[in-house]
């Protein structure tokens, strides 16, 4: 990455950005802008931006919670614009998260992604994440997701 390359909180203004790049990269599966919007708004959630000579180029956006009794880190959503693919932008985004999510006690992350996005099951395979189960129609009739967890600790 070149030293033009920032990962920082999200702001409001990065409302519209956000809500471009999840539309881009999800179309009729995207969050509505009014998601987006609570994902800025509510302290709660860790969105963070990778910004590219001042552009915002993709962002991940996650949470602390309590899942089967434990507490765990959920990534929302995690997305970067089609020409800053392949460029370790996503995996900076991705790596970032986990550590703010793992100081703030979650020993373990989840995430979900649609059983046909095979490169999202490949970025998340490749990161040490593992088929958790199947979720039938989870993303509408006939859309199964796959939800991956990981571990956070080393240990």
């Amino acid at each position: 990455m070149s030293s033009q390359v920032t990962v920082r909180r999200a702001e409001k203004s990065d409302l519209r950005a956000l809500y471009e790049i999840e539309v881009e990269c999800f179309q009729d599966g995207a969050f509505p802008l009014h998601y987006i919007a609570h994902f800025l708004e509510d302290p709660e959630f860790i969105t963070l931006v990778t910004v590219v000579e001042g552009k915002v180029a993709g962002y991940v956006t996650a949470r602390v919670e309590n899942f089967e009794g434990k507490c765990m880190g959920h990534i929302y959503s995690i997305a970067v614009k089609p020409e800053y693919r392949r460029m370790g932008f996503g995996s900076c985004l991705l790596e970032t998260v986990e550590e703010i999510l793992e100081k703030m006690g979650a020993k373990v992350c989840y995430l979900e992604a649609r059983r046909d996005n095979t490169a999202a099951i490949r970025f998340y395979l490749k990161h040490k994440y593992r088929v958790f189960e199947v979720l039938k129609d989870y993303y509408g009739a006939g859309r199964d997701g796959i939800r991956f967890m990981k571990f956070l600790l080393k240990g």
